[in-house]
């Protein structure tokens, strides 16, 4: 037995999570709000965002445009550091303000379908509702990051971000297929519709808890100069710094393609193709033991290669994937669907794990406000113009159909395409800069190795 303890003690695992000293204490409560917001995610985002406004008459083009308010909101990020960087100590301030983001974006869109029967006065709080949520998130959710930083150096961040993936993949999937498999039970009966509300409501449950768990670690002073926070800082800044202004560019190209179809994919996968929830959620369970069984070798491919060679040769792996996820239809996807999620569950393995660290690689040391704000918004703008993109031309074409090789794609199917161009052009760029982005300190890790 004390074998076994020594083993647990002196694993990877316990030393990244644990609560004898202050940094492995704030990741352990980054793990587990993680854990809480993947489960929150997976029950009320996705196929089950898609289906809870389809129930409240929401048509395709306005659960698209649903889907990128939250985009444009997050541009107020821009206000962020000239709040925060007011404050030395932000927890309070930062509770408070998540926990006024759940109640509206979780709790207070659910009730309001219940008191609003017009479907244009519905579709009009929606929008307001999500809007102000998101707005709210906007002005403080970077305040989490900056203090949470200080809690991964570089010396533990590839091990916690694997774990991350790890853990959160394996308990948010699991939740999702089983809520799924719940749903696809009820689906045709009286209770179809209440058992969407029902995980939106302990959805809220789980964030008033992720609101506590963050609200646990130390918050040790905020690195700045000493000239005081400027609403232009947040745009300047960021361009001061090469390595950084290029990795944002990087995300911003990324970000822009990849949600070209995530904004009308759900409504094509469940009214076109028919696919159910659990089909799709047993598909994405697999994700986890995909992560379970390749992160060591993603991880060794990682430490020999770098970050972002590990990445691009990710981006460019996916291109093709998404060229077939194009042919998916009613008549093939029993086959094709599971073959080209299963290939992206394997490449996403190291993709995944590299892209997350695509903020903080360059990050400066002073006035870290200010560029992880500045991240935000490259994020979010690029999300909001790709999914704008996406349910425009979806909108302006609702009925095209395009002849390739014998094989018809409609508008949703040719965003995949716009998708796999994106994925091979950031990997070839990003192949190209390495050498110019890469930090310093890593460069001169490796001459030593």
């Amino acid at each position: 037995m004390q074998r076994i303890l020594k083993k647990i003690r002196r694993s990877t695992f316990f030393k990244l999570f644990n609560f004898n000293d202050d940094l492995a204490k704030g990741r352990s409560c980054m793990i587990l709000s993680a854990v809480m917001c993947s489960v929150i995610s997976w029950l009320t985002t996705g196929l089950f965002y898609t289906s809870f406004l389809m129930t409240n008459g929401i048509d395709i083009v306005n659960i698209g445009i649903l889907t990128f308010v939250p985009y444009i909101a997050s541009c107020f990020s821009i206000f962020s550091p000239s709040i925060l960087e007011r404050f030395q100590k932000r927890k309070f301030l930062l509770a408070g303000s998540r926990i006024a983001y759940y109640t509206l974006n979780l709790l207070a869109i659910t009730v309001m379908p219940r008191f609003v029967s017009d479907p244009a006065l519905k579709m009009v709080l929606f929008v307001i509702i999500v809007f102000t949520a998101n707005i709210i998130n906007a002005l403080f959710s970077s305040g989490y990051s900056v203090w949470q930083v200080k809690f991964i150096p570089d010396d533990v961040r590839a091990d916690y971000f694997s774990l991350n993936q790890l853990i959160t993949s394996f308990i948010g999937c699991g939740a999702a297929l089983l809520s799924s498999i719940v749903a696809d039970a009820l689906s045709g009966s009286a209770y179809e519709d209440t058992i969407i509300i029902i995980f939106r409501y302990v959805a809220y449950a789980l964030g008033v808890l992720d609101v506590v768990l963050l609200s646990i670690p130390k918050e040790f002073p905020y690195s700045r100069s000493k000239e005081l926070p400027r609403l232009r800082h947040i745009i300047t800044k960021p361009f001061t710094h090469k390595k950084f202004a290029i990795t944002m560019a990087i995300v911003f190209v990324w970000t822009f393609c990849i949600n070209a179809p995530q904004s009308t994919v759900n409504y094509y996968l469940i009214n076109n193709v028919g696919v159910s929830y659990s089909f799709i959620y047993t598909i994405n369970m697999f994700y986890p033991f995909f992560l379970l069984f390749f992160l060591p070798l993603w991880n060794k491919f990682l430490r020999k290669k770098g970050w972002f060679t590990t990445f691009a040769l990710g981006a460019m792996l996916l291109c093709p994937t998404n060229l077939m996820y194009s042919c998916v239809t009613a008549d093939n996807y029993t086959w094709l669907f599971p073959t080209l999620r299963l290939i992206q569950h394997f490449i996403g393995v190291g993709c995944n794990v590299a892209y997350a660290n695509m903020a903080y690689i360059n990050l400066p040391e002073k006035d870290q406000t200010n560029y992880i704000a500045f991240h935000t918004l490259v994020v979010n703008i690029a999300g909001f113009l790709g999914m704008m993109l996406g349910t425009s031309f979806v909108a302006a074409y609702p009925d095209i159909v395009v002849t390739v090789f014998g094989l018809q794609f409609t508008n949703v199917q040719m965003l995949f395409w716009l998708e796999a161009l994106g994925e091979i052009s950031v990997g070839i760029a990003v192949f190209l800069l390495t050498p110019v982005i890469t930090p310093d300190h890593l460069k001169n890790q490796k001459r030593k190795i």
